[in-house]
């Protein structure tokens, strides 16, 4: 009984690592049938008096494998009878939740609903924690599951052994307990054996139709055979190893949040209508840390970043640096991310205000002339601020080399080289053209705004700053090729910064 007793030795100090010993706490106990949750179960029966421990069984029927899956069901209810634990059996069909939530993965969409079951018992059974058997095996293929799919540190992480809850967001403190982390499913197996109990086998895990299975029966043994027969412990060390860096990025992220973020008060279900993100604020962090906030802010949004993909998150960073064309990027989830005023909006709202104030008429503006004298003018609802410099040496609201798109630096003399020069502050008409950065021809606007990828509803309220010789800037956008700063401008650069309100600084 050497691996029995070595198995609930694991069990037993999870318990103490998570405080559920001897704290009178009810833990609801996910079970399928087969070798790692028959295990957790049985340990957790004979572990339960000593450790003070309350269980509820929970077993859900997907649905999809016929007679099979009723034996199991079965199975599970005939075992916490015969053990006295109370148990509870559902069947749900994850066809419809898929097409209800709107998910393409099959697994994604049976993973959800299994979560929200075990969620739903845990609340009427009281629980503190559902426990369920994952096992070393089971870290090491998540993990690589997450490599195949190009994951970030979360990926990479894998499993906890106690986590926040997956899914949904509103399951009120909720936890999930992995205590098997450390055992392999060949030790479960022989646990079982040991003990004297059966464990059923599920087809499922052979359905080559699914990813995991063939890294668990593909993959996985040819990495074993051909290139590290320790290939599951490296796995699980890289793991940890990311669990560690994360835990240290997320307090760095704690202690920055505030300023950086401000998002809208619950509307139920503990989620935020939006999240609001200080543009100049989230520019000077560091890369990881920006990601890690708009990863943080799609969970305020949604509860969930299961769908979030490190690609999207890299999407979501260059629409924040300014790095991606356009002002609006979907997200999975129905969510978007939208380019403001001074912010990003994280938002399932689509039909939010328009950034742009409304801009009416035509705004003359006179240039400045005299080399390092700011001037401030208004047009409409906007703050004009403008000076004339050095392109390398621009004024302290310059932004200089932040990639600011509500500042612009450009050529004084192509503008005109008078006194009295003016340009004109509107916004756009059908018809209008401009000769875009590096293009020698003319786009008219509206195909510039559809590259963009501008709302159609926006469109209207952009300012353009117009010269004489035609649009010099679309704002917030594109700067006209002729309209560049030149190397031998000298002095004749004009920088013009664009503001809504008294806030220049924005």
């Amino acid at each position: 009984m050497a691996n029995a007793a070595g198995l609930e030795r694991k069990v037993a100090a999870a318990l103490q690592r998570a405080g559920y010993s001897n704290t009178g706490v009810t833990l609801v106990v996910g079970a399928s049938g087969g070798p790692d949750s028959s295990a957790l179960l049985y340990a957790l029966d004979r572990l339960r008096e000593a450790h003070g421990l309350s269980l509820h069984v929970a077993h859900l029927n997907h649905n999809f494998r016929g007679q099979e899956a009723e034996d199991d069901a079965a199975f599970v209810a005939e075992v916490s009878k015969e053990l006295g634990l109370p148990v509870t059996v559902a069947k749900e069909d994850p066809h419809e939740y898929q097409r209800k939530r709107g998910i393409s993965s099959f697994e994604q969409g049976a993973r959800e609903m299994r979560y929200a079951f075990m969620a739903r018992v845990a609340k009427d059974a009281g629980a503190r924690a559902v426990t369920v058997g994952h096992t070393a095996d089971d870290l090491a293929e998540t993990v690589m599951l997450h490599v195949l799919r190009g994951a970030g540190l979360y990926g990479l992480r894998g499993m906890g052994e106690v986590s926040a809850w997956p899914w949904p967001a509103n399951a009120g403190g909720l936890q999930l307990f992995r205590p098997l982390l450390d055992v392999t499913k060949d030790q479960t197996v022989e646990y079982c054996r040991e003990i004297g109990r059966t464990y059923r086998e599920d087809s499922g895990n052979y359905l080559w139709r699914f990813t995991r299975n063939k890294i668990r029966h593909d993959l996985m043994p040819r990495l074993v055979q051909d290139y590290n027969p320790q290939v599951r412990n490296a796995l699980v060390r890289l793991a940890r190893t990311a669990a560690e860096e994360l835990d240290f990025v997320e307090r760095e992220l704690d202690r920055v949040w505030p300023d950086v973020v401000e998002h809208s008060p619950d509307v139920g279900e503990n989620l935020s209508e939006e999240v609001r993100y200080a543009r100049p604020a989230m520019a000077a962090l560091h890369p990881l840390l920006q990601r890690l906030a708009l990863r943080r802010g799609y969970i305020l949004v949604t509860g969930d970043a299961t769908r979030l993909r490190e690609s999207h998150l890299v999407a979501m960073e260059g629409l924040a640096l300014g790095q991606r064309g356009g002002r609006v990027l979907e997200l999975p989830g129905g969510v978007i991310l939208r380019q403001e005023y001074g912010e990003l909006v994280l938002t399932r709202n689509r039909q939010a205000d328009c950034p742009y104030p409304e801009l009416d008429g035509e705004h003359p503006v006179l240039l400045p002339v005299e080399p390092g004298v700011e001037i401030i003018v208004s047009a409409g609802p906007w703050l004009i601020t403008m000076q004339v410099g050095m392109a390398a040496e621009g004024p302290s609201w310059s932004g200089a080399g932040s990639g600011d798109e509500w500042t612009a630096c450009l050529d004084r003399r192509a503008l005109g080289d008078g006194e009295t020069d003016e340009v004109t502050v509107r916004a756009w008409r059908p018809g209008d053209r401009i000769q875009p950065l590096g293009m020698r021809g003319q786009k008219k606007l509206q195909d510039l705004f559809t590259d963009l990828r501008v709302p159609r509803h926006w469109r209207a309220r952009v300012p353009l700053l117009e010269s004489a010789r035609g649009i010099a800037w679309v704002v917030g956008h594109r700067i006209a090729d002729w309209a560049k700063v030149n190397a031998e401008a000298g002095e004749q650069v004009l920088w013009v910064r664009f503001s809504q309100g008294q806030d220049k600084t924005l």
